[in-house]
């Protein structure tokens, strides 16, 4: 079955508007000023990468990229990206209100970058469109970023406990 541009859309939306909600909700569990605007600004760059995605289908319309019939793209949405590793926004929403302490927080925010991480790399390994390919490898980057400073900012907070 064709994957298309509004299926992709779709799931780039639920992609990072769970990023944005995670990133908004965390922000009200904690005190620290330094950490509320890290997390400020980690839900801003969400909404900037659902923008970029957005632009990205819009300037490609109808043309083909290489992976709309990718048997190992539609593969990855049907197995990982439509499953309970990722869960409907509904429960996504209840998730978030049911965090007990700030850890389960964090790691609910490292899984939900890499899962971000690796649905724009499955992108890019099955783009043929140089441009569009480049904007891929912008955003797979910018999750990886996400990724080191959402360690970074969990070590901080919480020290060097053991998990």
């Amino acid at each position: 079955m064709e994957i298309t541009n509004t299926e992709l859309l779709a799931i780039s939306l639920r992609i990072e508007r769970l990023g944005q909600a995670f990133y908004d909700k965390l922000g009200e569990m904690v005190d620290d000023p330094a950490i509320k605007d890290f997390l400020n600004v980690m839900s801003k760059e969400e909404v900037l990468h659902e923008k970029q995605f957005k632009n990205l289908l819009d300037n490609k319309g109808q043309e083909n990229y290489g992976w709309e019939n990718s048997a190992e793209m539609r593969g990855y949405i049907e197995e990982e990206l439509e499953t309970d590793i990722f869960p409907k926004m509904e429960e996504i929403q209840e998730r978030l209100s049911e965090f007990s302490d700030i850890k389960q927080a964090f790691e609910f925010a490292v899984e939900t970058e890499q899962v971000s991480h690796e649905f724009y790399k499955m992108l890019r390994e099955n783009c043929t469109n140089y441009e569009a390919k480049t904007l891929l490898i912008l955003l797979e980057k910018a999750e990886m970023e996400h990724l080191s400073r959402i360690k970074a900012m969990e070590k901080r907070f919480l020290g060097n406990t053991p998990a």
